[in-house]
């Protein structure tokens, strides 16, 4: 008996899915627009799918280039005045060769003297201080990022004396496409924010 229900329900159920799929196509259908307006539809659709897509192909073929400055910290810690604005405007100088400078990173990273939270601290307060002259130089505040790495990202051995200084440093990476500049005035630079220079 119980077999004999479970084939008459199979039996209800196939013949009520066509009606039920007929019913819901024209419930849907109702409100749809018809062969002659989907044309148009599908033609801005086409435009820009191919839009986009020419776009995406044209970001892929443009290389993100970089390039990377080291800003060495003295051996009190901190920036002579004069000596970080050399480096400050060695790279400015440079960045006006290229075409566009998409970001401006500052680094800051310190040897592994005191503890680990303090030299986090320090390496921001670093990176911060060389992020602040570049915009005080005229830099767009909004191409810089800082970040802090205190004594995680060693270039050399903290046990030696040389070492340590090598460790206490900014690095300054110019992120964009290299090039010949065209078009820009005399003291303006893809860093530079409008009517502002060095």
């Amino acid at each position: 008996m119980l077999l004999l229900v479970g084939i008459l329900s199979i039996e209800a159920c196939q013949q009520t899915v066509p009606i039920a799929t007929e019913r819901g196509a024209q419930i849907l259908n109702a409100d749809a627009p018809s062969k002659v307006e989907r044309v148009p539809i599908a033609i801005k659709t086409a435009v820009e799918e191919g839009a986009v897509l020419a776009v995406r192909q044209a970001v892929a073929a443009l290389k993100m280039d970089e390039k990377r400055f080291i800003i060495p910290v003295a051996r009190s810690g901190d920036f002579a005045p004069a000596q970080l604005d050399d480096y400050v405007l060695s790279i400015i100088e440079q960045s006006r060769q290229w075409d566009s400078v998409a970001e401006l990173q500052v680094h800051g990273h310190t040897d592994s003297e005191g503890s680990a939270l303090s030299n986090m601290l320090l390496s921001l307060r670093r990176a911060n201080l060389v992020a602040e002259r570049f915009e005080e130089l005229g830099v767009e505040a909004g191409l810089l990022l800082v970040e802090a790495h205190g004594e995680s990202q060693a270039i050399a051995d903290n046990t030696t004396l040389d070492g340590r200084i090598a460790n206490r440093r900014i690095e300054v990476v110019l992120k964009g496409h290299p090039g010949v500049a065209v078009g820009l005035g005399v003291g303006d630079g893809v860093l530079l924010s409008q009517g502002e220079g060095p």
